[in-house]
């Protein structure tokens, strides 16, 4: 999938390519070292949830490519994704499996048996989320950086 457009709006990151795949390369990504508001002693707290070690990423090359030489071992390179696919991911992971359980069991909390809506509580929230795997597991590739550049 190619991303097209300059105004739509990207998370950048720099990384070093470690080695190769079958459909492109490995490429390690260096933990953040924080936003600016972090820096100044201002952060929201999101940082203490941030990986403090590097990281390993899989990516494919687009098939556009496969012509053009690999970027060498070593060399460093951009991966983005649009901030639009974040938000939807974190809101299909979080928000709709969450949203169908409250709603499941406030239907349940009318029923004059006690122990339906928080059962059905956590059935639907375990149930939803079990599909959710095996549906974005089929689409895992939209919600992956894609190679930018190659330095």
């Amino acid at each position: 999938m190619m991303l097209q457009g300059a105004d739509k709006q990207l998370i950048e990151r720099r990384g070093r390519v470690v080695g190769y795949h079958p459909q492109g390369i490995v490429v390690e990504v260096a933990a953040s070292l924080g936003c600016v508001q972090c820096a100044k002693g201002q952060g929201c707290g999101a940082g203490l949830l941030a990986r403090r070690s590097a990281w390993q990423l899989a990516v494919d090359l687009p098939s556009d490519r496969e012509g053009a030489s690999l970027p060498a071992v070593g060399s460093e390179v951009t991966l983005v994704m649009p901030r639009s696919f974040v938000t939807r991911l974190t809101w299909l992971i979080y928000g709709l499996p969450l949203l169908m359980a409250l709603v499941t069991a406030a239907v349940g909390r009318m029923s004059a048996v006690t122990w339906l809506a928080p059962s059905l509580f956590f059935g639907v929230l375990a149930v939803s989320m079990l599909g959710l795997k095996y549906a974005l597991g089929q689409r895992a590739e939209q919600f992956r950086p894609h190679l930018a550049d190659a330095a």
